[in-house]
C-alpha cells in the first residue's frame, strides 16, 4: 500500500484529529491548539469519550464568538 494512505487512514484515528473534527463540526476549529489540547488531555484521561471530553473543555473555555462563522455577514 501507499504510505500516505497508511498514514491518513491512521491519522483518522488519532485523539487531536477527532478533537479537531468535533470542533470543525460545531464552527470552532481555530480555536484548536496543541498546548490546550495537551493540557485537556491530562484532565480528561478518564473520560469514556476521550475526544468528546477534550472538545467540550474548548468549547467552556472559549467564547461562541470565536466561531469559525464570525467572519461571515448573514
Amino acid at each position: 500500500m501507499h504510505k500516505n494512505l497508511i498514514e491518513s487512514k491512521n491519522n483518522a484515528f488519532k485523539l487531536s484529529t477527532q478533537v479537531k473534527s468535533i470542533l470543525h463540526e460545531k464552527g470552532l476549529s481555530k480555536v484548536f491548539n496543541y498546548s490546550d489540547y495537551k493540557y485537556f488531555k491530562t484532565q480528561c484521561k478518564n473520560a469514556w469519550n476521550k475526544a468528546q471530553a477534550i472538545a467540550e473543555k474548548f468549547i467552556e473555555e472559549n467564547n461562541p464568538k470565536n466561531s469559525d462563522f464570525d467572519e461571515y455577514v448573514f
